[in-house]
């Protein structure tokens, strides 16, 4: 299958079709570059490099620098004497030695081995070694690229200076407690960023073949649609379940690219009273580290109207619901696999002209498709530095959960039908809203799906 094509079904070839054929299915065609490859002057690495990225958490700059990866780049990050943050090109540009063994300083950080000083900006400060009249400190600068922290998580922008956006604020940040946290998988990034277009794979992966690493209501299958949003800057899903023979719950997951993603609640058991507008349980990146691994880097939101869970087990691979971090022996990851081994055991590339791809793909199919038009340069920048309002970068986030009290409509046919179409009512009527801002946005959602119940 060629890089172009995101076909619904997968490869088609006579020789799959015979048994005891592996034989016939011993070469492995490459990989899909054009999404899967992140480093300098790729397509999608380029795309990336537009937006801002998380690349640790607030709490792994103490007193020592860190050296972290991004997509390729090998980095050093740092809080220095006055508190600011610092990201440069981890090795020093005298003589090449890894600033992680540097020293922070009140401004800035200085090299271990000729004492070398850099600003967070990547203005040479000091080189001692030199004498007096020297002027090769002012002669060039260090890599560097802007950084700053928020809410436990720091972010940098790796992109062309001139073109550095405002960071995207989403209306529900700042409304609920947060907690930081981040996951390191041994895979590329993008095998981890279909899994949020995915939701069949919690009915299966999560609830019915590992036990309860969600709650119990995700093990009903799902009638599942799926939208573009924002001219081609993103998508989300709708999952339609019956719970019971009175309730439906509707689930919206939103995909912002180029690695952004919002969820509601996994912690809905099914069994409480219906509710209409409950918001984002988490925010999370897909961050390349290189071609092979990438970060998970989020928020985990907390709040009355957000039950469930433990803030003490979210952090540094940690999450308070299962399923999500390396399991930690081999065994137990065959007997209760997670995402960690699902999408590490899809090779640490996956190989998508080998997939044979069915219905329950077509967000997967959706994501790619998006993502290449927009590494392409085909449809608008997902972040924008002049605020142009044709840009996919939504305020509001159409991720959410609903609980209408609506009964069973009939044969099954038929509540599949009456399924689908409370789901299309439900994103019409996130999508009206749209306009409105603080709470005159969630009133406005809350009072037309109460309508939708009482109809």
């Amino acid at each position: 299958m060629s890089p172009d094509s995101d076909a619904p079904t997968g490869r088609s070839h006579r020789l799959d079709n015979i048994t005891y054929g592996a034989y016939h299915q011993r070469n492995v065609p490459g990989v899909d570059d054009e999404l899967a490859r992140t480093g300098p002057d790729t397509p999608m690495g380029e795309y990336m490099r537009r937006s801002w990225q998380p690349v640790c958490l607030s709490e792994d700059l103490k007193d020592l620098p860190r050296a972290i990866t991004v997509m390729g780049e090998a980095l050093v990050t740092f809080r220095d004497g006055a508190g600011r943050v610092g990201v440069l090109n981890r090795h020093c540009s005298h003589r090449g030695t890894s600033l992680e063994y540097g020293i922070i300083e009140e401004n800035g950080i200085r090299c271990c081995y000729h004492g070398w000083q850099f600003d967070i900006d990547g203005r040479i400060l000091d080189t001692p070694g030199e004498p007096p009249e020297s002027r090769l400190k002012e002669s060039f600068c260090h890599g560097a690229y802007p950084a700053f922290e928020r809410d436990g998580l720091v972010f940098v922008y790796m992109g062309l200076p001139d073109d550095k956006p405002e960071f995207p604020v989403r209306d529900h940040y700042g409304s609920e407690r947060l907690v930081p946290f981040s996951f390191s998988m041994k895979n590329n990034w993008l095998q981890s960023y279909e899994n949020t277009l995915d939701p069949v794979h919690s009915t299966f992966l999560h609830t019915r073949m590992s036990g309860t690493q969600l709650a119990a209501a995700f093990g009903e299958l799902p009638c599942v649609e799926y939208q573009e949003t924002a001219g081609g800057g993103g998508a989300f899903y709708i999952s339609k379940r019956r719970l019971g023979d009175d309730r439906i719950w509707v689930r919206h997951v939103h995909t912002i690219f180029p690695n952004e993603g919002h969820f509601g609640t996994v912690f809905e058991e099914g069994d409480g009273e219906p509710y209409y507008f409950r918001r984002v349980y988490v925010s999370r990146w897909i961050v390349p580290q290189d071609d092979e691994s990438c970060t998970i880097f989020g928020w985990r939101f907390f709040g009355d109207d957000l039950p469930g869970g433990d803030p003490a087990r979210v952090g540094h691979n940690r999450a308070d619901f299962d399923g999500q971090a390396e399991q930690p022996d081999y065994e137990t990851k065959q007997r209760q696999p997670g995402d960690w081994e699902a999408q590490a055991g899809q090779r640490s590339i996956a190989v998508h002209a080998l997939e044979h791809r069915g219905t329950t793909d077509g967000g997967v199919v959706m994501m790619r498709r998006g993502l290449r038009r927009a590494a392409r340069g085909e449809t608008p920048a997902a972040h924008s530095a002049d605020g142009d309002v044709e840009f996919p970068n939504p305020h509001h986030v159409f991720a959410q959960d609903t609980i209408l009290p609506i009964a069973k409509g009939g044969a099954a046919d038929d509540d599949r039908a009456l399924l689908t179409e409370v789901g299309r009512r439900v994103t019409e009527v996130l999508l009206e809203a749209d306009d409105l801002e603080g709470a005159a946005y969630s009133a406005a959602i809350v009072e037309n799906l109460r309508a939708l119940a009482d109809a």
